[in-house]
């Protein structure tokens, strides 16, 4: 009786260990690689942080062309922020993308990639009409 009980408790102390593992895991990278930029047409796809910078695609899906430049900020859990990056002025055509690749980032790149919590703010954002 003694042994099916303490073998009961094992078996739930691992299931409650894998599911922490688990979860805390899923926790630790919060910000997506793909998505839109709030308050625009753009939308960023393939988004990385390494030694190097920052690497994104930015797509314009207007159907109008437009000038863009954006400021990426990573925060750590209690709103902080860790680092930026910024994206100066581009022209991108309607349904066209431009890649962004190693672009500088200000702050400790390995903090920026573990951020919880990523912020695109646009900085300039205007039609551009021929």
């Amino acid at each position: 009786m003694k042994n099916c009980l303490n073998a009961a408790r094992a078996g739930a102390m691992i299931i409650i260990l894998t599911m922490i593992i688990t979860v805390s895991g899923v926790a630790a990278f919060a910000w997506e690689a793909d998505g839109a930029i709030p308050g625009t047409w753009i939308e960023y796809s393939g988004l990385t942080v390494s030694r190097s910078g920052v690497s994104v695609r930015l797509t314009n899906t207007s159907p109008n062309d437009v000038n863009v430049s954006l400021r990426l900020t990573f925060f750590d859990r209690g709103g902080n922020s860790l680092g930026y990056s910024l994206f100066g002025l581009r022209e991108i055509w309607a349904g066209e993308s431009v890649t962004f690749s190693n672009n500088h980032l200000n702050g400790n790149w390995r903090a920026c990639r573990d951020a919880p919590r990523i912020n695109f703010s646009r900085m300039t954002y205007e039609y551009i009409y021929h």
